[in-house]
């Protein structure tokens, strides 16, 4: 929905009638519900409220009407969406079905609520999680997935890899010089120290119909090569993956080929090794939308719904064992870790 004005979005919060203190409250919830559960129904939202705030603090239907107006309120990191808005065919206008949604899972164009499709399948109707103590549930006023002591470790360990300044096709073969934005050679530097575009950014500028257009690109992907493969990470652990029935094999060596084709970085098979058992952890610690906000390894002690008690390897995946540089006993002793066995097939 198109934003209101500020004069506007003034008078509709003294229309409702709250205090600043409660609309205060009420901008730290969702941030909350944005950032541990990626996506929430407005009804569910407002059971989450309650069992932290009790029956007095406030009546639902405040609670709805709020999510009318923040919905038209410009600078959130998170998106009020109707429910008809999301699914074509939907004719619901039931404001307790609104979606309080994450603008990580919202894209652009034709496809831009694939991510938020995933999501959603995969929550499957898991409880939402509640953390014990209100306090560490408004902790996630903040995005904390990288702030754990599993994501600073992935973190550390990928701002130190070097590229080699060549990019690759998928068989590995360069296929031109990685250059900055500003067309000079990033070969030997690490990824948190340099800018670049990646080869399917680079393709969408230069097609790109308009100058406008193309300079709108080039601002948006200027961008480091850590915080490109810290974002397929985030992605691809708290959605599950771009593909359906995508394992953790899968995407961990989507990941390895995006290092390499991409941003340069040919790993040994010790920096591989480590990589992968960083990812796991990552993945088995981290409070992840597709759960509901649940750890994987929370959700596993209580039910294993939604979590493959196998999974299979495709070709490239193979292909790394085969020429030894991934050892494959190590790679299964990580999935057990999730209580994931590796298909023998």
């Amino acid at each position: 929905m198109k934003p209101l004005s500020q004069k506007t979005l003034a008078k509709k919060y003294a229309e409702l009638g709250l205090s600043q203190e409660k609309l205060d409250l009420l901008q730290d919830y969702y941030l909350c519900f944005s950032n541990l559960y990626g996506v929430i129904s407005v009804g569910e939202a407002w059971n989450v409220f309650r069992h932290y705030e009790g029956i007095n603090q406030l009546h639902k239907r405040d609670f709805i009407a709020f999510s009318g107006i923040v919905q038209r309120e410009a600078g959130h990191p998170y998106t009020v969406l109707e429910l008809k808005e999301v699914y074509t065919g939907e004719t619901m206008e039931d404001p307790a079905e609104r979606l309080i949604v994450n603008n990580k899972l919202i894209g652009s164009g034709y496809g831009k609520y694939t991510l938020l499709y995933y999501t959603v399948d995969r929550q499957q109707d898991k409880p939402y999680y509640l953390p014990a103590e209100k306090l560490a549930f408004l902790e996630n006023t903040e995005d904390r997935f990288f702030l754990s002591q599993d994501g600073k470790q992935m973190v550390r360990f990928l701002s130190r890899l070097k590229t080699d300044g060549k990019y690759r096709d998928f068989e590995g073969e360069p296929r031109g010089d990685i250059l900055d934005p500003d067309g000079n050679p990033v070969a030997g530097k690490c990824l948190s120290d340099f800018a670049c575009y990646t080869q399917d950014e680079r393709f969408e500028i230069d097609y790109a119909k308009s100058d406008a257009k193309k300079e709108k690109l080039r601002k948006e992907y200027r961008t480091t090569a850590l915080d490109k493969v810290l974002y397929y990470i985030f992605r691809d652990i708290q959605t599950g993956g771009v593909l359906p029935g995508e394992s953790p094999a899968e995407t961990m060596q989507f990941l390895a080929d995006f290092l390499s084709c991409d941003l340069g970085v040919q790993f040994t098979r010790a920096q591989m090794e480590r990589f992968c058992e960083l990812y796991t952890s990552l993945n088995n610690h981290s409070h992840l939308w597709l759960n509901c906000g649940w750890r994987p390894d929370e959700l596993r002690r209580g039910s294993a719904a939604g979590i493959p008690d196998t999974v299979s390897i495709g070709p490239n995946m193979k292909k790394l064992f085969e020429e030894g540089k991934m050892d494959r006993a190590e790679f299964e002793q990580e999935l057990r870790k999730l209580g994931i066995k590796l298909s023998k097939e």
